[in-house]
């Protein structure tokens, strides 16, 4: 895993029941296999409804979560090349979130452009950004200069921001990669104090 993220760590950001962990039995029916079956069954990924990133999969195996790329491709949707399939596991405020069960890699699903996008290179950066994000909503508190200046505030928001996402890229740049990547958006946002 990129990340070295626990299930404590999960927790300590979302809640108990905020962290979803799949059964090892149908992690394997979805084809996850090495660190992202074991991610999935012992760690679990984070969701938080409340931001609207709602992430999971049922405990009993359904087809419906498990696309077939080739057969999506004839009907327009674009796949990475070698990508045979993927698990939908949840969704970001606008888009689906899917994972190729053989790498682990995570694609944000546009529906617009039936495209897939590459931004995780695992399921434990998924994990970080999310608790990254909602963390910082969580501990951010204005000072009372900050209060009285808004420029201040705002300097101090992206100062704060860019740390963190730079953070992050350091390990995987993927999040922020691509233009339409939904992290750009959320991130811009906290920085401009939509959350705060």
């Amino acid at each position: 895993m990129l990340f070295d993220v626990d299930r404590d760590a999960l927790v300590d950001v979302v809640g108990d029941d905020g962290v979803v962990r799949l059964p090892e039995a149908t992690a394997v029916r979805y084809g996850f296999t090495g660190q992202t079956l074991d991610f999935l069954v012992r760690t679990g990924i984070p969701t938080a409804e409340d931001f609207e990133f709602s992430f999971g999969l049922p405990a009993e195996f359904d087809a419906g979560f498990l696309w077939d790329c080739a057969e999506r491709a004839q009907r327009g949707w674009t796949f990475p090349e070698g990508v045979e399939k993927v698990v939908k596991i949840g969704n970001f405020p606008i888009n689906a979130v899917v994972v190729d069960p053989e790498t682990g890699v995570v694609y944000q699903y546009t529906d617009a452009s039936r495209e897939a996008i590459a931004v995780h290179g695992d399921v434990s950066s998924l994990a970080k950004t999310l608790i990254s994000f909602l963390g910082y909503i969580d501990s951010y508190q204005r000072g009372e200069a900050d209060e009285a200046d808004e420029d201040r505030e705002y300097a101090r928001r992206k100062r704060e921001v860019d740390a963190l996402m730079a953070d992050i890229r350091l390990v995987d740049p993927l999040p922020f990669a691509h233009e339409y990547s939904e992290w750009v958006e959320l991130f811009d946002n906290l920085e401009g104090g939509v959350f705060t």
